[in-house]
């Protein structure tokens, strides 16, 4: 073995053995070391501690959320309730969908659903030829046209409603990509496929 060869795995050796000595896992009486601090420490409030901060009289971390904001997981109750009756049963919108509802309607559908459904909503999106493609044929899973399929024709707004907030088989849900105002465009979108 060459000199430069031995001295490189000596060194190689020493490496490791402080990486190694460094992650013993014994409690250290002095602080870590942060060569990036990135964002190990960082001014913020945190919740239940006060704060003295000008113009907080009260000196409470946690404060009273803005006007009009909605708490996590509680969208998919509000958002149903725009399409369902006090029954539960689905009903139709009752605010006729103008121009600009169909199209912010179709630039959220094109965003968020015409990887799966297409432009068109014809049911071949790019995930779609994909699988096939990948499958080699043995794929057969197959979506619905949006505006040709009897049962989604058929259907009230609130049930195309639900199944965008709340999916449905193999299609995840959207409550939290899209507000209850784009998730209704996207159903005036829906309904102009259908003629309707």
């Amino acid at each position: 073995m060459t000199p430069a060869r031995k001295l490189s795995v000596l060194l190689a050796i020493t490496l490791a053995s402080l990486a190694l000595g460094a992650c013993r896992g014994a409690v250290k009486r002095s602080p870590p070391i942060h060569p990036v601090l990135d964002m190990d420490f960082q001014d913020k409030v945190k919740a239940q501690l006060g704060l003295d901060f000008e113009g907080w009289s009260d000196k409470r971390g946690s404060r009273t959320p803005p006007a009009g904001t909605v708490a996590r997981g509680s969208l998919e109750r509000e958002a149903l309730a725009v399409f369902q009756d006090g029954s539960g049963n689905y009903v139709d919108n009752p605010i006729s969908a103008d121009g600009d509802f169909v199209r912010r309607g179709r630039e959220r559908f094109d965003i968020f659903c015409s990887v799966c459904h297409d432009r068109t909503g014809g049911g071949n999106g790019v995930v779609l030829q994909r699988a096939k493609a990948i499958s080699k044929g043995s794929f057969n899973f197959a979506l619905p046209n949006l505006a040709k399929e009897p049962r989604l024709i058929q259907s009230k707004d609130g049930y195309l409603f639900q199944v965008i907030t709340n999916g449905q088989a193999t299609m995840p849900s959207y409550a939290s990509l899209l507000t209850q105002d784009e998730l209704a465009d996207v159903v005036a979108y829906l309904l102009s496929l259908k003629g309707r």
